[in-house]
């Protein structure tokens, strides 16, 4: 057996494990050694490392090291480094998918994993998990990564719905399943960020879809239990405490920016620091982190940083829309759709959590980031 055949199946278990952080540590742990190790015999260096979104992710991994360096704390800073290891999860994952089958396999590795954790979350709803006192999370440490985790699983196996034919295209009727869960939990950046992908979907590829989009969410928004339509209402209101305390977040970040633009406060450092650049009548004294991917970014780690991650999440929608656009086989479109939805979930998601920062949320990321530029993508 080659090394290859062993990585593929290291791969999958990792996709499949994403929502427990130690055991997909350890599985990563031999999964890059051995990738690297498969180079070397091979004499080659993989095509994937000389790909543009790569090499933005490598500069956000370099401005990240950077702004450890120049942290007001480098020694609290430097534990955020081993973090940026999983970004070679990118070049790994694009080398290893080099057919389709690939692809969809680890895509419903990550959505078999969501559709368990949501029947657990099913449970936890109906024993009390239904009020934002008692979110449901599954046997994860937040609501907010259970949200994220479903809401990506759920626009995947929506690709396989959208796209797929024959009997595989039942397989996005389970969609329904990861998204009743992400519903339950109350948190509205993942209705935001879903709703923001089904019509970013529906434009590239179906536009006459968009017609009914709006009918259909007024009969979801009817039929949902009074608890979630009244989330759905506070989305945009200025008396809910956790928009104004979003809004006193944007203002201390930026403040953050304007006192040290290249390379930020530093990883690790913008809870820290948070209460110096709060404003007064900020609803929280202490906050994790800033609620939003590119303001965090540019806070902890600079300017350049946040560039990076917007360049790399331009690269991915300019890749994945182009392909989609054109793309006729059904395989390959119910992946690409999939990555489109999900890609677009969590970029707008992450103007209201910082979901890139999110371990377990990355590491789904950063496998269905990797899939448009696959091998799988290239192949005739």
């Amino acid at each position: 057996m080659t090394l290859r055949k062993v990585l593929f199946p290291l791969l999958v278990l990792f996709a499949f494990i994403t929502s427990q952080i130690s055991p997909a540590y350890i599985a990563f742990g031999l999964l890059a050694p051995l990738w690297i190790v498969a180079m070397w015999r091979e004499g080659a260096r993989a095509p994937s490392l000389s790909s543009p979104i790569v090499g933005m992710a490598g500069l956000l991994a370099l401005f990240t090291a950077l702004s450890t360096l120049f942290s007001r704390d480098p020694a609290v800073s430097v534990r955020h480094l081993a973090g940026i290891s999983l970004l070679l999860l990118l070049p790994i994952a694009m080398d290893l998918l080099d057919e389709p089958r690939k692809a969809r396999l680890v895509f419903l590795a990550l959505s078999s994993n969501a559709v368990i954790l949501s029947l657990i979350g099913f449970w936890q709803f109906a024993h009390g998990g239904d009020n934002l006192e008692n979110r449901i999370m599954a046997t994860l440490s937040h609501w907010m990564t259970f949200s994220g985790l479903t809401m990506v699983a759920g626009c995947l196996l929506l690709g396989f719905a959208f796209e797929e034919r024959g009997p595989r295209r039942w397989l996005g009727l389970a969609a329904v399943i990861p998204f009743s869960a992400m519903v339950l939990t109350l948190t509205r950046n993942a209705y935001v960020g879903t709703l923001a992908a089904v019509a970013l979907y529906l434009l590239v590829r179906k536009p006459k879809g968009l017609l009914f989009l709006v009918p259909a969410l007024f009969v979801l928004f009817l039929v949902v239990p009074p608890s979630i339509r009244s989330r759905v209402g506070s989305i945009a209101s200025l008396h809910d405490r956790t928009n104004r305390d979003r809004i006193a977040m944007a203002h201390a970040g930026l403040r953050m920016i304007r006192e040290a633009p290249l390379f930020g406060v530093g990883p690790e450092m913008v809870h820290r620091y948070y209460t110096l650049y709060r404003d007064e009548d900020a609803p929280q004294w202490h906050v994790p982190h800033l609620h939003n991917n590119t303001l965090q970014i540019a806070a902890a780690n600079g300017l350049f940083a946040a560039a990076a991650y917007l360049g790399f999440m331009v690269l991915f929608f300019a890749r994945t829309i182009v392909l989609l656009r054109r793309e006729r086989r059904p395989d390959r479109a119910a992946l690409l759709a999939g990555a489109l939805l999900a890609g677009t979930a969590l970029f707008v998601a992450g103007f209201f959590e910082y979901n890139f920062g999110d371990t377990e949320v990355e590491m789904a990321s950063l496998l269905v980031f990797a899939v448009p530029f696959s091998k799988a993508m290239k192949s005739q």
